[in-house]
């Protein structure tokens, strides 16, 4: 009887990811568990549910445990799941974080890059740590590796940028599926309209601008009584960190009032949040997909983003869109959105637009690239032996 590929797939980055990674990672592991594994295999090491139920490093940590982190991802990587490939005879690793280890023991390697802001973004990372991680990168390519990218346009950057020499497919991922425990809206009381963004106060969001387009618009009677919701924790360390600077530009605009601070939201606040929310705004001037934009389309509010490439692509025609340079043309996109009827055109094309991205079409997409990887590696793999 014929033995089934066994791909294995690193969850371990699960221990300390927070954010749009950790997003990825369980929808992706969730959608493949629903599917007829009768072509391959999936091995997923660690336990994921078990790790992430833990958050021992996640979110800010004090610098023992930073240390710590550093060393134990260190450790899998390049050690334990190596070792695991060879025990287990792997046919496949997915490393769903960037990083493949460095020896596979003949295994295929698939390496899913979120985005190129390590490579772009020089002045938001550790200059010892970022060349550490970009060097481990490649070594982790090496000659049997491809590259899952999150949408067109970040693959072609990946090209440009990481590699021209290894094969690029584009999966789009899913939202998380937001389940409310209790009705209360604990961050904006009931009946009080807001704008709503959510994401890591990183200089990349562009909140500066955001800020400043929502307090030219509230000056006018149809916005005196609206708010603005800025939730999300503070950037990771310093070189991320854009809290203080957006803090300081409320109290010099006097905004207190109006806009909101309530850190990081938790789930089951989200749902509530995003549904009684009166539009959602991403201002990003970087981002790799956006999930946000998604979650709020589904969510039925209208949606307003910036002009970044991948933005554009994953709202496709479904959301306003402004200049992420100027807080004037945010502002002007801002007063569109005082058109009932153009809030129900948004909210109806939004609603379409989400209903593209499941889980289930995310595994699928994802599945068939393993299964296209596998029969390309076997037929090489028989053409290096002369069989």
């Amino acid at each position: 009887m014929k033995r089934k590929p066994k791909v294995l797939i690193d969850s371990f980055h699960l221990f300390q990811a927070s954010t749009g990674i950790r997003t990825y990672s369980i929808q992706l592991m969730l959608g493949l568990e629903e599917l007829d594994q009768t072509e391959v295999e999936y091995l997923v090491y660690p336990n994921w549910r078990w790790v992430n139920r833990t958050d021992f490093l996640r979110g800010k940590v004090n610098f023992f445990k930073k240390i710590l982190n550093h060393l134990l991802y260190f450790v899998w990587k390049q050690f334990c799941l190596p070792i695991l490939l060879f025990i287990k005879q792997a046919d496949m690793v997915i490393a769903l974080d960037y990083l493949l280890p460095y020896f596979k023991f003949g295994s295929k390697g698939i390496a899913v890059i979120h985005d190129t802001f390590y490579w772009e973004l020089k002045a938001n990372y550790n200059p010892i740590w970022r060349s550490y991680f970009l060097k481990s990168v490649q070594r982790g390519l090496g000659d049997n590796s491809e590259i899952v990218a999150t949408t067109e346009y970040i693959a072609h950057k990946i090209k440009r940028i990481v590699s021209d020499r290894h094969n690029v497919s584009v999966v789009y991922q899913a939202p998380k599926d937001l389940q409310e425990e209790g009705s209360q809206n604990l961050v904006v009381p009931k009946g009080e309209p807001y704008f709503l963004h959510i994401g890591i106060f990183e200089k990349r969001k562009n909140l500066e601008i955001l800020v400043r387009a929502f307090e030219r618009v509230s000056r006018i009677d149809y916005y005196t009584n609206h708010k603005l919701v800025l939730a999300g924790g503070r950037g990771v360390g310093i070189f991320h960190d854009d809290f203080q600077l957006i803090y300081r530009l409320i109290q010099e605009l006097g905004l207190e009032s109006k806009i909101v601070l309530p850190g990081f939201v938790p789930d089951y606040q989200l749902k509530s949040l995003y549904e009684n929310a009166f539009a959602y705004i991403f201002p990003s001037k970087e981002e790799g997909f956006g999930i946000p934009v998604i979650e709020a389309m589904k969510s039925r509010i209208p949606v307003i983003i910036s002009n970044h490439p991948a933005l554009v692509e994953v709202a496709d025609a479904a959301a306003l869109i402004f200049d992420m340079d100027s807080f004037e043309s945010l502002s002007n996109e801002l007063m569109k959105l005082t058109s009932q009827e153009l809030r129900k055109e948004l909210i109806e094309k939004g609603k379409k637009r989400a209903e593209m991205f499941t889980k289930e079409s995310f595994a699928i997409q994802f599945h068939r690239v393993v299964i296209d990887a596998l029969s390309f590696h076997k037929k090489k793999t028989s053409l290096e032996s002369g069989e």
